[in-house]
């Protein structure tokens, strides 16, 4: 199996920023580990331009392959409003370099993208040779992430009804739809059935797959206190994140208990607070930094007004940091519905001072809050959820593929016989010439890559995921 997954990068200069991305590196890790054959085709931005390394996304492996142009609108004026509209030509042309001019192919394609999906359909479907009538060859599955509910985006002038309507529209007519958090599937039922019948939006939820947003826990040092001594502040100054009433939450708890504050954060943090000697600052904090501050942070606030399926909160929170959460719809997508340390915005001052003058429930509270966002968002079942959905879809297509409509499958068979259980499509393609009517490959006239793919599996062949041109080997040698 091949996959395709394109993530966006809602921050685009900076990869290892974006959940997103965190998240898809999380289930390729766990596809390795599944299954030895498939390989994994990323489209990113180059790696000088999104500011990462090709080894965080696993591109250093073989079974791995970053496909890495420049997207939509990079470099331009708001190119922030377009991180997720659609596929610019150089992204296309380098899907053809890298892979169908190898007579390579996809099975699956991962979009998260909120554009551009008719033009990625038309783009592969023409890459493959794709005839009508025929099975097509892949499947895009809509990746959904932060649908654009109205009460996510109240402040954003360039989000408005026609985005959300269109989002829901083109995510409920792919073929299937990955959902990152249960808010969104609630928020897409709700606002889905304002414009589209209800009985078109339930089939598309009905089949969705949850996938959580997974996290290694294992990956952080979950060591509390014996005491508090410092509240770590991390993530984006944005509006919805209320720095203002956390930093005020920062100051009481220096005032009455001499708590200090570390902040850590992608962007640069205003100098009201990098002046204050009582807090330490990180502004455009690199990774390291920000793990540094996850060992010394002791407790941590959130009093957003909306994510999907927040990460870093709980990356703090599996360091050891305590939190106390705002009460808003998300955050029960990972937390208990009955936890202690969660209140309304005003009520968040008075419940940290709650958690440092009871640090022991507090913890204790903590504790069980992470062992259940532990099961909500495990990597490998979001990994085995997600892979078994991208099988079934492959095996579905071998079956309804007809091998009688044309002679094509029967000229494969013959040239299959001169091989001994192990051929790459490149040298299939051009042992057909021997049996075609024209004299030809077989992939000069009218026969599709994809059809030389199913007539393999049919014949108990399986791709190696090497690579290159991809090899397949027979499995009943």
């Amino acid at each position: 199996m091949r996959v395709l997954i394109v993530p966006e990068l809602y921050r685009p200069d900076d990869a290892t920023a974006n959940g997103t991305l965190n998240d898809a590196v999380v289930w390729v890790e766990e596809w390795l580990d599944i299954d030895p054959n498939i390989h994994v085709y990323w489209l990113l931005a180059p790696p000088e331009v999104a500011n990462y390394d090709p080894e965080y996304v696993l591109a250093d492996r073989d079974r791995v392959t970053l496909v890495a142009a420049e997207p939509f609108m990079h470099g331009r004026d708001h190119q922030g409003a377009f991180t997720e509209s659609g596929y610019s030509e150089t992204q296309f042309e380098a899907l053809r370099d890298a892979i169908y001019d190898r007579l390579g192919y996809v099975d699956v394609v991962i979009d998260q993208l909120r554009r551009g999906r008719a033009d990625l359909y038309k783009w592969l479907l023409a890459l493959d040779g794709h005839r009508v009538e025929h099975p097509e060859p892949f499947d895009v599955v809509v990746n959904v992430h932060d649908l654009q509910l109205p009460f996510k985006y109240a402040n954003t002038g360039w989000r408005n009804r026609f985005q959300r309507e269109t989002e829901i529209s083109d995510a409920v007519l792919a073929d299937g739809m990955w959902f990152k958090a249960d808010i969104d599937v609630e928020g897409m039922a709700e606002f889905g059935t304002e414009f589209m019948r209800e009985s078109v939006v339930e089939w598309a939820l009905d089949a969705a797959i949850r996938t959580g947003s997974p996290i290694d826990f294992s990956a952080f040092d979950e060591e509390y206190a014996d005491e508090p001594r410092w509240l770590h502040i991390a993530g984006s100054i944005w509006d919805k994140k209320q720095v203002g009433t956390v930093m005020g939450i920062a100051e009481r708890l220096y005032d009455r208990f001499g708590i200090r504050t570390v902040m850590t954060s992608m962007s640069t943090i205003p100098a009201e607070y990098a002046e204050k000697p009582w807090i330490e600052t990180h502004s455009k904090a690199s990774r390291k930094e920000f793990e540094a501050a996850l060992r010394k942070g002791d407790i941590c606030v959130s009093a957003t007004e909306y994510e999907t399926l927040a990460r870093t909160w709980f990356e703090q929170a599996g360091s050891g940091q305590v939190l106390v959460a705002r009460d808003q719809p998300w955050i029960y997508d990972a937390i208990p519905r009955d936890y202690r340390l969660a209140g309304d915005i005003d009520e968040l001052p008075d419940l940290a001072v709650w958690a440092v003058e009871h640090w022991d429930e507090a913890v204790a509270e903590s504790k069980r809050m992470l062992e259940h966002a532990k099961e909500i968002r495990d990597p490998e079942r979001s990994g085995q959820r997600t892979y078994d959905d991208m099988a079934r879809r492959v095996e579905e297509k071998v079956e309804t593929d007809d091998p009688t409509a044309d002679d094509n499958d029967e000229l494969v068979g013959r040239a299959l016989a001169e091989f001994d259980g192990e051929v790459s499509l490149d040298e299939l393609n051009e042992a057909t010439a021997e049996f075609t009517p024209h004299g030809d490959p077989i992939l000069s006239g009218k026969c599709a890559l994809s059809e030389l793919v199913f007539a393999l599996r049919r014949r108990g062949y399986a791709d190696t995921g090497n690579p290159g041109t991809p090899v397949f080997e027979s499995e009943n040698d």
